[in-house]
């Protein structure tokens, strides 16, 4: 039989090719709210927006596979519904998760905002995070949540470069209340947590670790809040070894802040470091450590057997408004403990320590 050479070459020129092919198949496209369930199980996928969530609909990626990339681009709104700060409209979780990108998650947080968070109407978290194993996110944007943006359990997972614009929050109705209320923006109850270069505007708490251990906030950009916070941490809860360095915080009530609930019989701070933290446009304070923290607001006694010790502060420096404390503590007898603070660089200076004196008191 007689086998033409130049049908040869062809042949197997396209058996060359076939991998390419067969590799740019493994690639599930989530192009609609329906392509998250048909992408579940794979381990390579491109979120392509524009497209919607329809209200009351969720992504659950609670079971990823290990090691699957994802990335994001163009923008996914979620339509409003009537979910409750039960429900999260997105969930991700599984081990050596990538997700990363240039797009943006849009939660139609202008569609709930009523200035009364958590309360008012019904409002969903954003984004519940469940990752271990070296996972990470990165790149990509999140935008009008109708309340808290992240929700960090599990451990071993790092945060680089995302942007949480709530912005648009700043408005304020008739009354003049602003209509963004517990918009936090990374809220943290895990193990192993990096979060760096990363730019967050919004009406609550930039970062809030309410418990967990070895977390790490680096090189942030948090404006519009009401700073970081280690807390409020509840009784019972332990929040060990923590550093914030290199951060900016501007516009805010807060600067830096630890608080514990008021009464807590139990649980304990620990290992705490704020370092190189520039403020700019606090209101209320720039250092805060109190432990009279009950309901969302403040009881102004401290009543508490939670210790916090070994506190570190060094070069914590900016400026507040006029009338705010440059630095605030208000602490139990005997639970404020091994504070070490040095460089504390705070105008205008006014000051009220109770329970423990640090430098800058």
């Amino acid at each position: 039989m007689h086998i033409n050479l130049l049908s040869v070459t062809i042949i197997a020129t396209a058996i060359v090719a076939s991998p390419v092919a067969l590799e740019k198949k493994s690639t599930c496209v989530v192009s609609s709210y329906a392509g998250f369930a048909d992408c579940v199980s794979s381990t390579t996928i491109a979120i392509e927006g524009p497209f919607t969530v329809p209200a009351n609909s969720v992504v659950d990626w609670s079971g990823l596979k290990s090691g699957t990339t994802i990335t994001l681009t163009g923008t996914v709104t979620f339509a409003k519904g009537t979910l409750t700060t039960s429900d999260h409209l997105i969930t991700v979780g599984g081990s050596a998760i990538t997700f990363s990108g240039t797009g943006t998650l849009y939660g139609s947080g202008e569609d709930y905002w009523d200035g009364k968070g958590s309360s008012g109407v019904n409002k969903p978290k954003m984004f519940k995070v469940e990752t271990t194993g070296g996972s990470k996110f990165s790149g990509f944007t999140i935008k009008n949540t109708p309340v808290h943006c992240f929700s960090i359990s599990g451990s071993d997972t790092t945060f680089d470069g995302i942007t949480i614009n709530n912005s648009a929050g700043d408005a304020t109705n008739s009354a003049g209340t602003v209509l963004g209320h517990n918009t936090d923006g990374f809220d943290v109850s895990a193990t192993g947590i990096t979060i760096e270069n990363c730019n967050v505007h919004n009406q609550d708490d930039c970062l809030a670790v309410n418990s967990g251990s070895d977390i790490k906030f680096l090189n942030n950009y948090c404006s519009g809040g009401h700073g970081i916070s280690i807390g409020s941490v509840a009784s019972g809860a332990v929040v060990d070894t923590v550093t914030v360095s290199g951060c900016t915080v501007i516009d805010s009530e807060n600067g830096v802040r630890i608080k514990t609930d008021y009464g807590a019989t139990s649980g304990s701070v620990s290992n705490i470091i704020y370092e190189d933290i520039t403020l700019s446009g606090i209101s209320d304070y720039g250092i805060v450590v109190r432990q009279d923290y009950k309901d969302g607001s403040t009881v102004g006694t401290a009543v508490s057997d939670m210790p916090i010790k070994g506190v570190t502060m060094t070069n914590i420096h900016g400026t507040v408004d006029s009338g705010a404390y440059s630095v605030f503590v208000l602490c139990a007898t005997g639970e404020c403990t091994d504070f070490d603070w040095t460089e504390i660089d705070i105008t205008t200076k006014k000051t009220s320590c109770t329970g423990a004196t640090p430098t800058g008191c």
